[in-house]
């Protein structure tokens, strides 16, 4: 292993031949200077404090004398071909199986919408996600934790949920379609946020099971790219905050992001009728768009039919959903073995 001056001088030389083979004119650079040292720091002191991990090739400017280090008073800002570099070795790792654990906390307007962890496995093509969802106290009821398991072996959906006895089960899903409304996210496209738009710039490091990590700020908004299966991002939904934790060859450990959208939530109540269908229902005839499209995505599942109630109050209301996020990676390219349950009980799922 490396010393700490070893290491140090490794990553100077590799941050001098990247310089050296774009060569940028003298002028150039200190306009670069001029800049960095105006740069505002207000976007690291609001960063979700999350580690997140992934390789730095121009991380020479952190030198310390171990444990998590103080940012370094100079900023680097890293080459495209290092963060392009970044995201390959970080694919590559998991290419053919890993670990991933994804934890999050959702609020709406500062109050808590909620928390939870996918803990997702995977080798191959099979697949298995033990989710964990917290909901808090709400009319009337109390916190409580719902767990449930996703698994597709060999094509094959198992699910390990509560039956109607309030006994957690293992089911084996017969729908031929494959139960198409149930998709175990890959957290290998997370990776796509490692844009070199992104900016990212070294502000510290720390050893993490015995292995040294860079902490990397994108001081830039990364584009998000396919991320609508992360919990409270929607489309139109933009990364405030990433940060991300990388190894000396390139590979990213943790990641770390906070997402903020802009919501407006018409007044649409729910009701059930008397024969068991259900009714959405408006103040007024201003609101029957909105409920006719709602109600065409719920007859997918049920019959939903719409109505105008003038008793129903017409507030319409504005959210800022913030959803902040943490991902570990783990297991890289290491044997996962996922099997299909026995005595799973076979049951047809509506998809």
């Amino acid at each position: 292993m490396l010393t700490e001056d070893q290491l140090a001088g490794h990553l100077r030389a590799q941050l001098r031949r990247e310089i050296a083979a774009i060569e940028p004119r003298t002028d150039l650079l200190a306009s670069l200077r001029r800049r960095q040292a105006r740069r505002s720091l207000a976007m690291q002191a609001g960063l979700v404090a999350v580690p997140a991990a992934a390789a730095a090739a121009a991380v020479a400017m952190i030198v310390s004398a171990g444990g998590r280090g103080a940012a370094p008073g100079k900023s680097t800002v890293l080459t495209a071909a290092t963060v392009q570099r970044m995201a390959s070795e970080s694919r590559l790792a998991l290419a053919q199986s890993g670990r991933a654990t994804i934890s999050y906390r959702l609020t709406s307007n500062g109050a808590s919408q909620g928390s939870g962890t996918d803990s997702i496995t995977f080798a191959g093509k099979n697949w298995n996600d033990v989710i964990s969802q917290t909901y808090p106290a709400r009319n009337g009821q109390r916190s409580h934790t719902e767990v449930a398991i996703n698994r597709i072996v060999n094509g094959q959906l198992y699910l390990h949920v509560e039956g109607k006895d309030g006994r957690a089960r293992w089911y084996r899903d017969t729908n031929p379609a494959g139960h198409p409304s149930i998709k175990i996210p890959d957290p290998r496209t997370l990776f796509g946020l490692l844009d070199p738009s992104a900016k990212f710039e070294v502000i510290g490091h720390r050893v993490v099971g015995g292995i040294r990590l860079t902490e990397l700020l994108a001081t830039k908004p990364p584009r998000l790219r396919a991320l609508g299966w992360l919990p409270g991002v929607a489309p139109g939904a933009r990364v405030e905050f990433l940060t991300v934790w990388v190894d000396r060859y390139h590979v990213v450990h943790q990641m770390s992001l906070r997402v903020k959208q802009y919501s407006t939530v018409d007044p649409i109540y729910f009701k059930k009728s008397k024969n068991g269908n259900l009714e959405l229902l408006v103040p007024s005839k201003t609101f029957l768009k909105e409920a006719r499209a709602m109600a065409k995505k719920v007859r997918r599942h049920d019959h939903a039919t719409v109505g105008i109630d003038p008793g129903l109050p017409a507030t319409v209301h504005h959210h800022v959903e913030v959803a902040a996020v943490s991902v570990a990676f783990s297991g890289f390219g290491q044997p996962q073995v996922i099997t299909a349950p026995r005595h799973a009980i076979p049951q047809y799922t509506r998809g």
